[in-house]
């Protein structure tokens, strides 16, 4: 199989069933990470922040978009986690909270009958992303089977402690592995199921990118920056059910990419959101493919969402739902 082409069929690997998540026509994301900031004044220190989230609110906002599934962030950036998690304490200290904040709002989601994906970065795409845990878990070391190992373990135990409660994995940053040689994808496809086999896999391959770099993943990462980008056909060029993960806000500093995150950057700007029957007509097409769509929302420190970001989705809600 070449580097450009997938065959979800080969090496004896069963896609697991889209239809669950496709059922839940449209969600919506947030990148709540380490760099959040709040509405106003200095961003607190992460646990504080995990400690004072307030979860029966941010729910409420995505009953209020008419979600049908919400996905959180799990890692962005710095490899902190909003919940407890072993592995990740034997290998760095400090990194894991007391609070499982992920476990709480999959379970106020689920009595609201929206379903959670989990966003997940492994926080070694590139030396100058968080030094001290790239050099605790192993990923600059020559030879990369310790940093495998402690990836599987600690992704392993999410998949086993958070269940049949989180749909899917949404990884980021496979081209992060890519650069270091290679990857065992079915290993770690494995470890992302654990707990729950018919859990979704995808791994993100970059904007617009179709690039398939493993045969062992259920969907199409989907990562987009523009409304006007829409499918063809049943299944992507790679053969993969439609999925969008849309941010419509351009990054400060570099337009192409999506400005994924409330930081300090982003914080003191005004953000404008596109006309709510553009955003009801992307989603209608991925739904048309068979697929569905996540639109990222900024939200601040304490997981409110940017108004005129919710404020757009509310009325999508009104023409979808």
């Amino acid at each position: 199989m070449s580097k450009n082409e997938c065959d979800c069929l080969s090496n004896g690997y069963q896609r697991a069933d889209f239809t669950p998540l496709q059922r839940t026509g449209y969600g919506i994301g947030f990148h709540w990470t380490t760099d959040t900031m709040p509405r106003v004044g200095p961003r607190q220190p992460y646990r504080k922040a995990v400690e004072s989230f307030d979860v029966a609110a941010f729910v409420q906002q995505a009953v209020d978009a008419g979600a049908g599934h919400v996905l959180f962030t799990a890692t962005h950036s710095r490899h902190y986690l909003p919940g407890p998690n072993p592995e990740v304490d034997r290998i760095l200290p400090g990194r894991t909270c007391e609070r499982d904040l992920l476990m709480e709002i999959a379970d106020h989601l689920a009595k609201a009958g929206i379903r959670l994906i989990v966003y997940y970065h492994h926080g070694t795409d590139g030396p100058a992303q968080d030094p001290a845990w790239q050099a605790a878990v192993g990923s600059l070391e020559k030879d990369q089977a310790r940093f495998y190992d402690n990836y599987c373990r600690v992704v392993g135990w999410m998949g086993e402690h958070y269940g049949y409660k989180v749909t899917a994995f949404w990884f980021d940053a496979g081209y992060g592995l890519l650069r270091r040689g290679a990857v065992p994808w079915p290993r770690m496809t494995a470890a992302a199921k654990a707990g729950y086999p018919q859990r979704l896999v995808c791994y993100n391959s970059g904007v617009e990118n179709h690039e398939c770099y493993t045969s062992c993943q259920d969907f199409w990462a989907g990562e987009l920056c523009r409304l006007n980008y829409r499918p063809r056909g049943l299944l992507t060029p790679a053969g993969l059910p439609w999925y969008s993960f849309l941010d419509w806000h351009p990054h400060v500093l570099w337009p192409s990419c999506g400005q994924w995150v409330m930081d300090a950057l982003a914080r003191d700007r005004d953000w404008s959101a596109p006309p709510a029957e553009s955003v009801g007509d992307y989603v209608r097409s991925f739904q048309l493919a068979g697929g569905t769509a996540t639109i990222n929302l900024l939200c601040y420190q304490d997981g409110t969402v940017y108004e005129p970001d919710l404020a757009v989705m509310s009325v999508v809600k009104q023409a979808l739902r």
